[in-house]
């Protein structure tokens, strides 16, 4: 779900139910990634990548420097969901757009733009068949 100006206010409850909708929604794309990655790399080498692209992200979204790079990974997907939920829906989304983004970047650098495309495609089409999230470029 998109929050754009103009929308109704919500009350706070109301808020915090969508906060955390939209937080897992925000996660689902790092569950996919690991499903890929953790065979490839292991847990540890996915928590140590995701750790760096977090500190690389933490300068320009300062709530992301709550967020914890801890092992295991469910751990991982646990802190960036509580850290999504507390600095908000807009700027959750921002922020965690940019922490794929600077993620994607890494694992390019790491083993190339070519198999990182065809990961995130994997992860993106998932095992149904069935398209998930937005395009990566």
């Amino acid at each position: 779900m998109e929050h754009t100006q103009g929308q109704r206010p919500r009350s706070p409850s109301e808020a915090d139910t969508t906060s955390k909708d939209d937080a897992a929604v925000l996660v689902l794309p790092w569950l996919r990634l690991s499903e890929q990655l953790v065979p490839l790399i292991g847990e540890s080498g996915f928590c140590a990548l995701f750790g760096r692209a977090l500190r690389l992200s933490s300068p320009r979204f300062e709530g992301l420097s709550s967020c914890d790079s801890a092992r295991p990974a469910a751990d991982l997907f646990m802190s960036l969901t509580r850290t999504l939920n507390e600095i908000g829906p807009g700027q959750a989304s921002a922020a965690n757009g940019a922490l794929l983004e600077t993620f994607t970047t890494l694992l390019g650098t790491l083993i190339g733009e070519a198999l990182t495309k065809q990961l995130l495609h994997v992860a993106q089409v998932g095992g149904d068949g069935q398209t998930h999230g937005q395009e990566q470029k």
